[in-house]
Parts: C-alpha cells; structure tokens; sequence
C-alpha cells in the first residue's frame, strides 16, 4: 500500500507520466499477490521409503542375531532342543504369506517384537549368569528396540492401531543350566523370527 501511494503521489505532480504509473501500479499490485501466495507443499513422504529402511535394520539385525547364536553355542554347547512357551509361534504357511495385509501383517509384527523385546530384557537381568555374553544381548536388545520403534512410528504414519496383545510373564530366574536352556531357546528362535519378518516387511511393502 505504501508503494502505491508513492506513485499516486508522482502522477498528481506529473499529469503527462499518468498511464506509465498506471501500468506501474498494477504490476506492483500482481507484485504484493505474488508475494503473499504461499509456497509450493512438500511432497508427502514415501512410506516404501521408510519401509526400506526398516527392511534394512531387520537385515542387520538377523545378522546380528546370527552372530550371537554362534557365540551362544559354542559358549554354551547344549545337545537337543530348546523351546519356550511363550516365544511367537511362526505357523503361517505359504498361502497365508502371499495373502498378508499392510495392517494384520504389521499388527502382527509389532505384537511379536514387542514379546522378542520382553524376553531379551530376561536375558539381560540374568547377566551374571551369562556374563561372557552380555555385551552381545546387549546390542542385539538396543537394536532390537530401535527396529521396535521405527516400526511403531510407521504404522502411525500410516493411521494404524498398535496391537494391544498381553505381554507374556517369564519365570524368575533360576539356575544357571535352566538360563543357558532358555537363552539357546530365546537366541534361536529370534533368529529364525527374524529371518521370517525380513521377507514379511518386503511383501507388505509391495502392497503398498
């Protein structure tokens, strides 16, 4: 406004300078539009970019975990199998695997690792009795939950609700063999998890 009242302003002095300041009022006026128009949007975020993401730190994570079921056996040789209870049972088959969807198939992901972290944070509170192997869980529980995490934030992204499974309730810990015998169970079944969520995370993610 304070422009256009300069060039008023010059035209009542300059009666013969009237249609140049014309014209340059009304570029100033396009000008002002101009200025006040807001800036073009972001483009929204990609969630297959963050699903690769995710992919990825599963990846690293089965490599991990790999790793720690080495050193988990050959610290502690135990013959036989080990199970738990109240370790995710993997029972889909091949056709339910083709068939997964974006929002089951994440709920049912979240439920898992959200039941993998709670047994790892057993693992870790009996660290006196598997000492040689602490700073191993240690880092495959951190990484563990990060993947948590970014998995929680993207189902957010996406509006989805968070399973609100129950949380399984583990045993005290009693002696050091019966330790080592869940330890091989939890370390082994995670890794095979793991492995199986890998290839999950890549199909929903063509869903989308």
């Amino acid at each position: 406004m304070g422009l256009r009242l300069k060039v008023y302003c010059c035209v009542a002095g300059c009666p013969g300078t009237y249609w140049l300041c014309q014209a340059l009022v009304t570029l100033l006026s396009l000008c002002e539009c101009f200025w006040a128009a807001p800036g073009p949007r972001g483009r929204p975020l990609d969630p297959r970019a963050e699903f690769d993401s995710i992919v990825n730190l599963a990846r690293n994570l089965l490599s991990d975990t790999k790793s720690l079921f080495n050193h988990f056996k050959n610290r502690y040789p135990a013959e036989g199998e080990h199970k738990l209870e109240t370790l995710p049972v993997l029972s889909m088959n091949a056709v339910e695997l083709a068939n997964i969807q974006v929002s089951g198939g994440l709920a049912r992901l979240s439920s898992d690792l959200q039941c993998y972290q709670r047994h790892f944070e057993w693992l870790r509170k009996a660290a006196p009795l598997l000492r040689p192997m602490e700073h191993d869980l240690g880092t495959v529980h951190v990484r563990l939950e990060r993947l948590l995490k970014r998995l929680e934030h993207l189902m957010a992204k996406l509006s989805l609700p968070r399973p609100n499974d129950p949380l399984p309730t583990l045993p005290a810990h009693g002696t050091h063999w019966s330790v080592v015998q869940a330890g091989h169970a939890i370390v082994h079944s995670f890794h095979l998890y793991l492995d199986w969520a890998a290839r999950v995370l890549v199909l929903i993610r063509n869903k989308l």
